[in-house]
């Protein structure tokens, strides 16, 4: 047993994601001393929407992901919630309000019998940008398999706000090194990975002439010299920015 919870923090140890105001799906993993004795039997989330500007609690769909590894689980017109969560599993938060821009957080839960999950709703404004959790494999330009529940929330965004445009940004990993590719290769990469996902949201309806895309290559690294697979899976992200209303 002992082996066993040496390895999961070893695990968690080398796991993390980042965040920042754009960024809000990325959070850095708090690492756990393995020294505890004391470790959190049960851990709860608490989950509080509020307006960005006014602060005020407010009802929005909050859709999470990690609580079963089959299924998304959807709340509707959810203001506050308490939930029990599954040690040791990455989550991610989504919410979804018309005339707000769209959020989603990626992290690991604080090691704590409770987890604070406060989310701030801005209202849709021209320049606001988001990174979306759509992620690609390697080089490759093909949408991987687990980014779909986030370009449905992605339709559900768009249908909500149907006056919105967007534009839809590629970013690749592309580390310096004896590895690095020129800077063409990079920057059409991320032109067709951002194809890829405006071709998902006009195939499910939305019109094309909401949607502009831009490939910026490795311009824009959140981390330049990634040490693991997370890192360049971070790099190789989406994300969207308002360009209309």
């Amino acid at each position: 047993m002992k082996n066993a919870m040496r390895k999961i923090v070893m695990l968690m140890g080398v796991l993390g994601l980042f965040a920042n105001s754009n960024y809000a799906q990325f959070t850095t993993e708090k690492s756990i001393d393995s020294t505890q004795t004391d470790l959190v039997e049960e851990q709860k989330m608490q989950i509080l929407v509020t307006d960005f500007k006014t602060k005020r609690a407010m009802e929005a769909d909050v859709i999470i992901k990690g609580l079963n590894p089959r299924k998304t689980i959807i709340f509707k017109d959810l203001t506050d919630t308490t939930i029990v969560l599954k040690k040791y599993r990455i989550y991610t938060v989504s919410v979804l309000k018309p005339g707000f821009m769209y959020f989603s957080h990626k992290f690991w839960p604080d090691e704590t019998n409770l987890h604070m999950e406060r989310i701030e709703l801005k209202p849709l404004s021209v320049g606001l940008k988001t990174a979306v959790d759509i992620t690609f494999l390697g080089d490759e330009t093909e949408i991987y398999h687990k980014s779909f529940p986030a370009l449905e929330e992605m339709v559900q965004f768009m249908n909500q706000n149907p006056s919105v445009k967007i534009k839809i940004v590629g970013h690749a990993n592309g580390p310096a090194g004896p590895e690095q590719k020129p800077e063409r290769f990079y920057r059409q990469a991320t032109e067709k990975r951002a194809e890829a996902v405006k071709d998902y949201l006009i195939q499910h309806g939305i019109s094309e002439e909401r949607l502009t895309t831009e490939g910026i290559g490795n311009k824009a690294m959140i981390y330049p010299d990634p040490q693991a697979e997370w890192q360049m899976e971070i790099n190789r992200r989406i994300e969207i920015e308002v360009v209309g209303m």
